[in-house]
């Protein structure tokens, strides 16, 4: 069935649509046109654009379940969209997705076919709305009322949202068992790359860079040859994870932390609650309780919107605890594992959020697979050097 629409006693269809779009393309001579007339030119092609996008967004779902992309000889549905819009195979299968969500999602839908969203916009509140649909009118209010990265951040802390710990603990698992790291050559041979890690792993490494970093620019304005801020990160990066010589200096990388004492207590956040690495975003409280002992934690105590006190908690080790534990721990403590690097220091008897104390006696080192165990999954360390037990939670031990 034909796609038509009568207008001023016409019939266009999207074919006549693209053929005068097109045409107008190749007639335009920017240099005969006035600045003035070129920058009300510039706004109407993007609000083509986004009527074009808004459009092939509306279809991709329903695109999706021809046989087209299979006839000529795709891999999948995205893979041809990407080919046929001249994208990127992701690019391709975020639309999809968002499609897809937006089924469920009748006033993003009306919004994006009136040009109220951009296809980032819609990306964004489609993902959120998606996995809490009663905040679809707060994120479109908060889309058509600030910045983009305002809204970014609305969605963000509308998924944080949880209904229980294991909630919270399931979505960071998501991100943890999702991670990944890629790389690829630009168009001038420089080594480029993406990742995605959790975001403690993240506000740790971010820390650790810009310690390194700073450094690099003391280094550099005493030479007197300065150069951009975001190249002494490319610097700091490269001698951190080579190893390369002086990359250790400099202080311990702190990680910044703010949460409601309500969802400390709760074990994790409710409805405007605050459980976050700040810079980085949402995290499960159970990350918060436990940081690196190098961790800072700020709570803030509130009332609605109201900052009622606000209390600092650090629980660095001295150095003495840190040879001893190291001394007394070599390896990770759970009976039959060997894991000699990467330890992580875990309170272990009684919690630190519960005010356990930064004591050896309640302190115990883990590989990173223990801890996250320990930590996200219900397991247990009992016991004490020569006699540590692993307890696994009751579901799995009466299983």
């Amino acid at each position: 069935m034909a796609v038509a629409v009568p207008v001023d006693g016409a019939v266009v269809t999207p074919e006549r649509l693209a053929s005068d779009a097109a045409a107008l393309v190749q007639g335009l001579e920017p240099d005969l046109v006035t600045p003035a007339r070129a920058a009300e030119l510039y706004r109407l092609f993007g609000q083509l654009a986004r009527t074009a996008s808004a459009g092939q967004t509306l279809l991709a779902a329903r695109a999706a379940k021809s046989d087209r992309w299979k006839k000529e000889g795709h891999r999948s549905a995205a893979s041809w969209m990407a080919r046929t819009s001249g994208t990127g195979v992701g690019e391709a299968a975020t639309m999809l997705q968002t499609a897809e969500r937006l089924e469920s999602l009748p006033g993003t839908t009306e919004a994006l076919r009136h040009g109220a969203l951009s296809q980032s916009q819609v990306r964004e509140i489609a993902a959120a709305a998606a996995s809490r649909p009663t905040a679809e009118g707060e994120l479109l209010r908060a889309a058509g009322a600030g910045t983009f990265k305002h809204l970014k951040d609305r969605c963000r802390a509308v998924q944080a949202r949880a209904m229980s710990a294991t909630d919270e603990n399931a979505r960071y698992e998501r991100v943890r068992t999702g991670r990944f790291f890629r790389h690829w050559s630009d168009t001038d041979g420089g080594f480029r790359g993406e990742f995605r890690i959790t975001p403690d792993a993240g506000a740790r490494l971010l820390a650790a860079v810009e310690n390194r970093a700073n450094a690099l620019f003391e280094e550099a304005r005493t030479a007197k040859r300065p150069e951009p801020t975001a190249a002494y990160r490319a610097d700091a990066l490269v001698e951190l994870v080579t190893g390369a010589q002086g990359s250790a200096s400099g202080a311990r990388s702190v990680v910044h932390a703010r949460i409601d004492a309500a969802s400390l207590a709760r074990g994790h956040t409710g409805d405007d609650e605050i459980c976050e690495i700040a810079g980085v975003g949402p995290v499960p409280v159970a990350t918060v309780r436990a940081l690196l002992p190098e961790a800072f934690v700020k709570i803030l105590i509130t009332k609605g919107v109201d900052v009622l006190s606000v209390c600092h908690y650090g629980r660095s080790l001295t150095a003495h605890q840190r040879s001893a534990i190291e001394e007394r721990d070599p390896v990770c403590v759970v009976p039959g594992c060997d894991v000699a690097h990467g330890l992580e220091i875990d309170h272990f008897g009684v919690d630190y959020a519960d005010d356990g104390p930064t004591a050896l006696h309640n302190l115990a080192r883990l590989c990173h697979f223990h801890h996250f165990q320990k930590t996200y999954r219900g397991f247990r360390l009992s016991g004490g050097p020569g006699r540590w037990e692993w307890q696994p939670p009751p579901a799995l031990d009466s299983s």
